[in-house]
């Protein structure tokens, strides 16, 4: 028999055990493993092989490249019926199962993850955000002397959902200083020229100013808003940088459903007089007022899709939890009973039961876990989730896991909450946290 020969027999011999090999439970269950995985520094987690050791013996699970001097990110240590990796430090690395240390049978990316720990919220906040521009909300009619209706600005073409930026040259904040300047023109017998933003398109329009009979101003038939304001709950809060999370989603403009183009923001101490229960059909919200002499302040930095971020000017302090909790990632959040911590009278934050009834660790739009509440007292209270909850920070297993954002139209009982995780990735967007990947 030539060597020819003797090498296509042991490829055919080596084929079959490969396909025998991956035909067993233990190793298909590898095989079907996701393609990346995440664990906390410390972390552990155990990848099983209860094979015979005739086939145990030519497997073989490594890290990256074998001549690396430098300690991996994650190490792994061999039992008796598999490996255990463990994190040691943040970075990533390929864990790489082969047959008899040469032919790749399944490859997994690790990242190791820092661990973070931050005080959790569920304080009642008041949200103030003035808007880059003063925004159209809608059109308004101007009465003439004979009862006609003008509309001006409409007629000049400017339209719901742009943003006024300059008037003649001058740059407008307020409601009031763009009303002022529309009068003096109009005084003056001439026309307003505007800078508007549309769709972060810059276009100058000129809109001829006209008396109004009833105001004795002279307008251009706009109704507009500089800036919102409302309740809701504050998330986390990091007692080292003063950082804080809140809300879980961008704030909209009411009227116009477009997202506030921020200039700048703050946020205040809220207490909470009333609660109007949501039912099926109709959500409900608390019913607060801002209390500026509360505990609570601080600088908005950013409205972003998954919540609005800043930094306080003092410390928070939570009547619950003295100390900071550490935060769990996608990964770490499970089915089951949680508690979330929110506001339903005055100042005072308390305790509520939930269950996370579904999580979707990679959904980053808000709805990473579906949730119920269970706890009697915030059902009998609230009826479940109401506007001005959203924010408030969920705990599971002694971890801040996510926090509420969505409450079920058709089922007030029912909801969504968005994963530590993505607002963790947000805040380190916002460099709040400094990413610690060690490449």
């Amino acid at each position: 028999m030539s060597r020819q020969e003797i090498r296509k027999i042991i490829g055919v011999i080596l084929v079959l055990l490969l396909f025998a090999a991956s035909l067993t439970p233990p190793v298909n269950r590898f095989l079907c493993l996701p393609d990346s995985a995440r664990l906390v520094v410390g972390e552990q987690m155990k990848v099983s092989l209860p094979l015979p050791d005739a086939i145990k013996n030519g497997l073989k699970l490594s890290v990256g490249d074998p001549l690396q001097s430098s300690q991996p990110a994650v190490v792994i240590e061999s039992e008796e019926e598999g490996y255990q990796l463990k994190a040691m430090k943040p970075g990533r690395v390929d864990i790489t199962l082969k047959l008899w240390g040469l032919i790749p049978l399944k490859s997994i990316r690790v990242e190791s993850l820092p661990p973070y720990r931050l005080l959790p919220g569920g304080h009642s906040i008041g949200i103030m955000l003035q808007s880059q521009g003063i925004m159209v909300v809608g059109f308004a009619p101007i009465t003439g002397s004979k009862g006609q209706k003008y509309y001006p600005a409409r007629d000049a073409g400017i339209e719901i959902g742009d943003r006024i930026m300059e008037v003649n040259g001058q740059p407008v904040k307020t409601e009031l200083e763009l009303a002022e300047i529309i009068d003096r023109q109009g005084r003056k017998g001439l026309a307003a020229s505007f800078l508007v933003n549309r769709e972060e398109r810059l276009i100058n329009i000129d809109v001829k100013t006209t008396y109004c009979q009833e105001t004795q101003r002279y307008r251009v038939g706009l109704y507009v808003r500089d800036g919102v304001a409302g309740v809701g709950t504050l998330t986390a809060w990091d007692p080292e940088t003063y950082r804080f999370a809140a809300l879980g989603h961008v704030i909209v403009d009411t009227d116009t459903r477009q997202v506030i183009k921020m200039r700048e923001g703050r946020i205040v101490s809220a207490s909470i007089r009333a609660i109007q229960p949501g039912r099926p059909g109709k959500p409900g919200e608390k019913i607060g007022v801002f209390d500026r002499e509360g505990g609570i302040s601080g600088k908005i930095t950013s409205n972003s899709q998954y919540g609005v971020f800043g930094v306080t000017d003092g410390k928070l302090e939570n009547n619950l939890y003295s100390s900071p909790l550490p935060v769990a990632y996608a990964h770490q959040v499970k089915k089951g009973k949680a508690h979330i911590l929110t506001v339903i009278n005055d100042c005072r934050i308390e305790c509520f039961d939930i269950m996370i009834e579904k999580v979707y660790p990679y959904r980053r739009n808000g709805k990473g876990m579906a949730l119920r509440v269970t706890d009697e007292r915030l059902l009998t209270a609230a009826g479940g989730i109401v506007q001005g909850m959203s924010g408030s920070p969920i705990i599971q297993d002694g971890r801040i896991v996510g926090a509420i954002t969505h409450v079920f139209l058709n089922n007030p009982e029912k909801g969504y909450g968005i994963l530590m995780d993505t607002l963790l990735e947000e805040m380190n967007n916002q460099q709040v946290f400094p990413r610690q990947i060690a490449r």
